[in-house]
Protein backbone atom coordinates (compact mmCIF):
# COMPACT_ATOMS: atom_id res chain seq x y z
CA UNK A 1 0.00 0.00 0.00
CA UNK A 2 3.03 2.20 0.61
CA UNK A 3 3.72 2.39 -2.94
CA UNK A 4 0.31 2.70 -3.85
CA UNK A 5 -0.35 5.94 -1.56
CA UNK A 6 3.27 7.36 -2.86
CA UNK A 7 2.25 6.89 -6.54
CA UNK A 8 -1.22 8.09 -6.04
CA UNK A 9 0.08 11.83 -4.26
CA UNK A 10 2.97 11.63 -6.93
CA UNK A 11 1.74 11.53 -10.39
CA UNK A 12 -2.22 12.08 -9.31
CA UNK A 13 -4.25 11.17 -11.93
CA UNK A 14 -1.86 8.27 -13.88
CA UNK A 15 -1.67 6.51 -10.18
CA UNK A 16 -5.03 4.35 -10.85
CA UNK A 17 -4.29 4.06 -14.73
CA UNK A 18 -0.84 2.12 -13.84
CA UNK A 19 -1.31 0.91 -10.26
CA UNK A 20 -1.97 -2.69 -10.67
CA UNK A 21 1.27 -2.38 -13.19
CA UNK A 22 3.56 -1.00 -9.86
CA UNK A 23 1.91 -4.11 -7.99
CA UNK A 24 4.76 -6.44 -8.77
CA UNK A 25 7.24 -3.73 -7.89
CA UNK A 26 5.55 -3.07 -4.24
CA UNK A 27 7.62 -5.15 -2.12
CA UNK A 28 11.03 -4.15 -3.76
CA UNK A 29 10.11 -0.41 -2.93
CA UNK A 30 9.14 -0.90 0.00
CA UNK A 31 11.94 -3.30 1.24
CA UNK A 32 13.75 0.35 0.32
CA UNK A 33 11.70 2.34 2.01
CA UNK A 34 12.78 0.53 5.14
CA UNK A 35 16.47 0.42 4.43
CA UNK A 36 16.51 4.03 3.72
CA UNK A 37 17.34 5.78 7.18
CA UNK A 38 20.19 2.80 7.90
CA UNK A 39 21.90 3.06 4.60
CA UNK A 40 21.64 6.94 4.97
CA UNK A 41 23.72 6.36 8.37
CA UNK A 42 26.44 4.88 9.31
CA UNK A 43 30.71 5.35 9.91
CA UNK A 44 31.49 9.05 9.69
CA UNK A 45 27.92 10.01 10.24
CA UNK A 46 27.79 13.92 10.89
CA UNK A 47 26.68 14.76 14.74
CA UNK A 48 23.06 15.85 14.92
CA UNK A 49 22.58 14.60 11.31
CA UNK A 50 18.85 12.72 10.89
CA UNK A 51 17.86 11.34 7.70
CA UNK A 52 14.15 10.56 8.81
CA UNK A 53 13.49 14.35 8.49
CA UNK A 54 13.92 13.67 4.64
CA UNK A 55 12.85 9.71 4.33
CA UNK A 56 10.26 9.15 6.53
CA UNK A 57 7.73 6.22 5.38
CA UNK A 58 4.83 7.68 2.83
CA UNK A 59 6.90 9.72 0.92
CA UNK A 60 7.16 9.31 -2.55
CA UNK A 61 9.72 7.30 -4.16
CA UNK A 62 9.58 7.70 -8.46
CA UNK A 63 13.30 7.39 -8.60
CA UNK A 64 13.54 3.67 -7.26
CA UNK A 65 10.42 3.14 -9.47
CA UNK A 66 12.17 4.07 -12.55
CA UNK A 67 15.60 2.34 -11.75
CA UNK A 68 13.29 -0.95 -11.91
CA UNK A 69 11.09 -0.07 -14.51
CA UNK A 70 13.82 0.80 -16.74
CA UNK A 71 15.95 -2.60 -16.18
CA UNK A 72 12.24 -4.45 -17.11
CA UNK A 73 11.94 -2.57 -19.91
CA UNK A 74 16.05 -3.51 -20.96
CA UNK A 75 15.33 -7.04 -20.61
CA UNK A 76 16.11 -7.59 -17.07
CA UNK A 77 13.57 -10.42 -15.16
CA UNK A 78 14.27 -9.94 -11.37
CA UNK A 79 16.79 -7.55 -11.57
CA UNK A 80 19.13 -6.90 -8.70
CA UNK A 81 18.59 -2.86 -8.63
CA UNK A 82 18.75 -2.19 -4.89
CA UNK A 83 21.99 -0.52 -4.48
CA UNK A 84 21.17 1.58 -7.28
CA UNK A 85 17.82 2.51 -6.48
CA UNK A 86 18.92 3.44 -2.83
CA UNK A 87 21.60 5.35 -4.09
CA UNK A 88 19.26 7.67 -6.27
CA UNK A 89 17.18 8.27 -3.53
CA UNK A 90 20.32 9.62 -1.20
CA UNK A 91 21.45 11.53 -4.19
CA UNK A 92 18.74 13.17 -4.58
CA UNK A 93 18.55 13.93 -0.97
CA UNK A 94 22.38 14.84 -0.60
CA UNK A 95 21.29 17.39 -3.74
CA UNK A 96 18.89 18.59 -1.71
CA UNK A 97 20.59 19.32 1.32
CA UNK A 98 23.81 20.92 -0.40
CA UNK A 99 20.92 22.76 -2.35
CA UNK A 100 19.81 24.33 0.63
CA UNK A 101 23.39 25.54 2.05
CA UNK A 102 24.32 27.47 -0.73
CA UNK A 103 24.81 31.10 0.02
CA UNK A 104 27.54 33.51 1.96
CA UNK A 105 27.63 32.35 5.33
CA UNK A 106 26.00 34.91 7.16
CA UNK A 107 23.64 35.67 4.49
CA UNK A 108 20.39 36.44 3.83
CA UNK A 109 20.54 32.84 1.86
CA UNK A 110 22.22 30.71 4.38
CA UNK A 111 19.85 31.63 6.90
CA UNK A 112 16.59 31.07 5.50
CA UNK A 113 17.96 27.88 4.05
CA UNK A 114 18.82 26.99 8.05
CA UNK A 115 15.42 28.22 8.54
CA UNK A 116 13.90 26.05 6.55
CA UNK A 117 15.86 22.31 6.82
CA UNK A 118 17.56 23.06 10.66
CA UNK A 119 21.40 21.21 11.44
CA UNK A 120 21.14 18.90 8.14
CA UNK A 121 21.36 22.38 6.15
CA UNK A 122 24.86 21.38 5.60
CA UNK A 123 27.72 20.64 3.72
CA UNK A 124 28.72 18.28 6.00
CA UNK A 125 25.19 16.28 5.55
CA UNK A 126 25.39 16.55 2.12
CA UNK A 127 28.89 15.35 1.70
CA UNK A 128 28.07 11.92 3.70
CA UNK A 129 24.80 11.11 1.37
CA UNK A 130 26.91 11.76 -1.55
CA UNK A 131 29.92 9.31 -0.40
CA UNK A 132 27.23 6.77 1.14
CA UNK A 133 25.31 7.07 -2.62
CA UNK A 134 29.15 6.33 -4.14
CA UNK A 135 29.86 3.63 -1.72
CA UNK A 136 26.53 1.63 -2.94
CA UNK A 137 26.89 2.22 -6.51
CA UNK A 138 30.19 0.76 -6.33
CA UNK A 139 28.29 -2.32 -4.57
CA UNK A 140 26.08 -2.54 -7.47
CA UNK A 141 26.17 -5.60 -10.04
CA UNK A 142 27.37 -3.35 -12.81
CA UNK A 143 30.48 -1.39 -12.43
CA UNK A 144 29.91 1.10 -15.01
CA UNK A 145 26.91 2.46 -12.38
CA UNK A 146 29.59 3.77 -10.27
CA UNK A 147 30.78 6.12 -13.09
CA UNK A 148 27.78 7.10 -13.89
CA UNK A 149 26.86 8.09 -10.53
CA UNK A 150 29.94 10.29 -11.08
CA UNK A 151 28.96 12.00 -14.19
CA UNK A 152 25.46 12.61 -12.75
CA UNK A 153 27.60 14.75 -9.46
CA UNK A 154 29.69 16.53 -11.90
CA UNK A 155 26.89 17.60 -13.93
CA UNK A 156 24.76 18.48 -9.89
CA UNK A 157 28.14 20.77 -9.44
CA UNK A 158 27.94 22.36 -12.36
CA UNK A 159 24.52 23.23 -11.61
CA UNK A 160 25.43 24.80 -7.99
CA UNK A 161 28.29 26.42 -9.68
CA UNK A 162 25.45 27.85 -12.24
CA UNK A 163 22.93 28.90 -8.85
CA UNK A 164 26.07 30.68 -7.63
CA UNK A 165 26.30 33.01 -10.25
CA UNK A 166 22.72 33.51 -10.36
CA UNK A 167 23.32 35.77 -7.39
CA UNK A 168 24.72 38.62 -9.25
CA UNK A 169 22.18 38.75 -12.20
CA UNK A 170 18.67 37.45 -13.63
CA UNK A 171 18.47 34.54 -14.55
CA UNK A 172 17.18 33.70 -18.81
CA UNK A 173 15.40 30.61 -19.85
CA UNK A 174 18.60 29.27 -21.11
CA UNK A 175 19.95 29.12 -17.55
CA UNK A 176 16.67 27.83 -16.29
CA UNK A 177 17.39 24.77 -19.00
CA UNK A 178 21.01 24.33 -17.92
CA UNK A 179 19.50 24.09 -14.06
CA UNK A 180 16.72 22.04 -14.33
CA UNK A 181 18.76 19.34 -16.68
CA UNK A 182 21.77 19.58 -13.82
CA UNK A 183 19.48 18.84 -11.13
CA UNK A 184 16.86 16.43 -11.59
CA UNK A 185 17.51 15.83 -15.17
CA UNK A 186 20.98 14.57 -13.88
CA UNK A 187 19.14 12.51 -11.26
CA UNK A 188 16.64 10.91 -12.94
CA UNK A 189 19.00 10.06 -15.96
CA UNK A 190 21.02 8.45 -13.24
CA UNK A 191 18.13 6.24 -12.57
CA UNK A 192 16.90 5.34 -15.98
CA UNK A 193 20.44 4.68 -17.10
CA UNK A 194 21.45 2.76 -13.90
CA UNK A 195 18.54 0.44 -14.65
CA UNK A 196 19.49 -0.33 -17.88
CA UNK A 197 23.35 -1.30 -17.20
CA UNK A 198 21.54 -3.69 -14.65
CA UNK A 199 20.30 -5.44 -17.12
CA UNK A 200 23.46 -5.81 -19.31
CA UNK A 201 21.67 -3.71 -22.01
CA UNK A 202 23.44 -2.22 -25.04
CA UNK A 203 25.03 1.18 -25.42
CA UNK A 204 21.73 2.24 -28.08
CA UNK A 205 19.63 1.42 -24.91
CA UNK A 206 20.99 2.33 -21.87
CA UNK A 207 21.67 5.63 -24.09
CA UNK A 208 17.55 5.79 -24.83
CA UNK A 209 16.59 5.46 -21.45
CA UNK A 210 19.48 7.77 -20.19
CA UNK A 211 17.75 10.73 -22.27
CA UNK A 212 13.87 9.45 -21.11
CA UNK A 213 14.96 10.32 -17.58
CA UNK A 214 16.76 13.47 -18.24
CA UNK A 215 13.18 14.68 -20.09
CA UNK A 216 11.22 12.88 -17.46
CA UNK A 217 13.36 15.16 -14.82
CA UNK A 218 13.26 18.48 -16.74
CA UNK A 219 9.51 18.30 -17.21
CA UNK A 220 9.12 17.06 -13.74
CA UNK A 221 11.36 19.87 -12.58
CA UNK A 222 8.83 22.55 -14.37
CA UNK A 223 5.87 20.77 -12.56
CA UNK A 224 7.31 21.64 -9.10
CA UNK A 225 6.89 24.87 -10.80
CA UNK A 226 4.01 25.16 -11.32
CA UNK A 227 2.16 23.65 -8.54
CA UNK A 228 4.34 26.03 -6.22
CA UNK A 229 2.44 28.96 -7.87
CA UNK A 230 -0.84 27.00 -7.07
CA UNK A 231 0.04 26.59 -3.57
CA UNK A 232 -2.48 28.76 -0.79
CA UNK A 233 -0.49 32.18 -0.09
CA UNK A 234 1.34 30.88 3.29
CA UNK A 235 2.78 27.85 1.73
CA UNK A 236 3.75 29.94 -2.11
CA UNK A 237 5.86 32.41 0.70
CA UNK A 238 7.38 29.43 1.84
CA UNK A 239 8.56 27.91 -1.14
CA UNK A 240 9.80 31.25 -3.16
CA UNK A 241 12.10 31.34 0.06
CA UNK A 242 13.36 27.53 -0.62
CA UNK A 243 13.62 28.37 -4.02
CA UNK A 244 15.34 31.56 -2.98
CA UNK A 245 17.76 29.74 -0.40
CA UNK A 246 19.01 27.24 -3.10
CA UNK A 247 19.46 29.74 -5.84
CA UNK A 248 16.76 27.72 -8.10
CA UNK A 249 16.00 29.92 -10.87
CA UNK A 250 12.00 28.98 -11.55
CA UNK A 251 10.43 29.64 -15.17
CA UNK A 252 7.20 30.91 -14.30
CA UNK A 253 9.12 34.00 -12.41
CA UNK A 254 11.69 33.98 -15.22
CA UNK A 255 8.70 34.66 -18.31
CA UNK A 256 6.45 37.06 -16.06
CA UNK A 257 9.51 39.03 -15.40
CA UNK A 258 10.16 39.70 -19.15
CA UNK A 259 6.51 41.18 -19.23
CA UNK A 260 5.84 42.31 -16.12
CA UNK A 261 8.78 44.34 -14.94
CA UNK A 262 7.68 46.05 -11.70
CA UNK A 263 7.25 41.94 -10.61
CA UNK A 264 10.69 42.35 -9.33
CA UNK A 265 10.01 44.47 -6.39
CA UNK A 266 6.97 42.78 -5.34
CA UNK A 267 9.31 39.54 -5.16
CA UNK A 268 11.58 41.09 -3.26
CA UNK A 269 9.04 42.15 -0.78
CA UNK A 270 7.40 38.88 -0.22
CA UNK A 271 11.16 37.21 0.18
CA UNK A 272 12.10 40.07 2.58
CA UNK A 273 9.09 38.85 5.12
CA UNK A 274 5.61 39.84 2.59
CA UNK A 275 2.49 39.32 3.90
CA UNK A 276 0.09 36.85 2.06
CA UNK A 277 -1.18 39.22 0.13
CA UNK A 278 2.06 39.48 -1.24
CA UNK A 279 2.23 36.07 -2.60
CA UNK A 280 -1.36 36.38 -3.93
CA UNK A 281 -0.82 39.14 -5.69
CA UNK A 282 2.57 37.77 -7.13
CA UNK A 283 0.62 34.36 -8.22
CA UNK A 284 -1.94 36.53 -10.18
CA UNK A 285 0.22 38.55 -11.80
CA UNK A 286 2.66 35.60 -12.98
CA UNK A 287 -0.93 34.01 -14.42
CA UNK A 288 -1.35 36.87 -16.41
CA UNK A 289 1.98 37.37 -17.44
CA UNK A 290 1.72 33.92 -19.34
CA UNK A 291 4.58 32.37 -16.64
CA UNK A 292 2.40 29.55 -15.82
CA UNK A 293 2.32 29.04 -19.79
CA UNK A 294 5.61 28.90 -20.26
CA UNK A 295 5.93 26.01 -17.62
CA UNK A 296 3.50 23.86 -19.30
CA UNK A 297 4.98 24.14 -22.64
CA UNK A 298 8.26 22.86 -21.28
CA UNK A 299 6.52 20.13 -19.59
CA UNK A 300 4.69 19.04 -22.95
CA UNK A 301 7.88 19.34 -24.77
CA UNK A 302 9.57 17.14 -22.44
CA UNK A 303 6.76 14.98 -22.05
CA UNK A 304 7.36 14.41 -26.01
CA UNK A 305 10.87 14.07 -26.26
CA UNK A 306 10.89 11.32 -23.43
CA UNK A 307 8.62 9.34 -25.48
CA UNK A 308 10.50 9.60 -28.58
CA UNK A 309 13.40 8.39 -26.44
CA UNK A 310 11.64 4.89 -25.84
CA UNK A 311 11.06 4.31 -29.90
CA UNK A 312 14.11 2.32 -30.15
CA UNK A 313 13.30 -0.44 -27.29
CA UNK A 314 11.18 -3.51 -27.20
CA UNK A 315 7.50 -3.58 -27.02
CA UNK A 316 7.14 -4.51 -23.29
CA UNK A 317 4.66 -3.65 -20.98
CA UNK A 318 7.08 -2.11 -18.43
CA UNK A 319 7.98 0.25 -21.77
CA UNK A 320 4.54 0.99 -21.76
CA UNK A 321 4.41 2.09 -18.45
CA UNK A 322 7.38 4.19 -18.84
CA UNK A 323 5.39 6.09 -22.00
CA UNK A 324 2.39 6.10 -19.71
CA UNK A 325 4.21 8.39 -17.13
CA UNK A 326 5.39 10.49 -20.08
CA UNK A 327 2.25 11.09 -20.92
CA UNK A 328 0.49 11.46 -17.64
CA UNK A 329 2.75 13.99 -16.83
CA UNK A 330 1.38 16.69 -19.52
CA UNK A 331 -1.95 16.05 -18.76
CA UNK A 332 -4.51 18.90 -17.76
CA UNK A 333 -5.34 17.88 -14.36
CA UNK A 334 -1.18 17.94 -13.32
CA UNK A 335 -0.65 20.96 -15.56
CA UNK A 336 -3.14 23.12 -13.88
CA UNK A 337 -1.41 22.42 -10.18
CA UNK A 338 -4.27 19.90 -9.53
CA UNK A 339 -2.54 17.34 -7.99
CA UNK A 340 0.85 19.12 -6.64
CA UNK A 341 3.84 17.35 -5.53
CA UNK A 342 4.25 16.49 -2.10
CA UNK A 343 7.60 15.73 -1.74
CA UNK A 344 10.25 17.49 0.33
Amino acid sequence: MLLRRGVRRLIGPVGPELEQAFCDLEEAVSGLERALGDLAMGEGTPPGFDPERHLAPGLPRLRPVLVMLAARAAGAEDPEAAEVASAAELLHLAVMIHDAALGRQGGRRRRVARRLLGATASWLGGNHLTLRALELARAAPRPEILGDLLEALREIAEGHALAESLRDRDPSVLDYREYAEGHAGAIFSFCTRGGALIAGAERPVVSALGRYGRHIGVAWHALEDQWSLAAPPEELARLLARAAAAGRPMLPLIRALEVDEDLDELLDRLLAGGDPDDAARLARRVRAAGGLTAARILVAEQSMAARRALRGLPDTPHREILERIAAGLARRELLAGGARHEEH
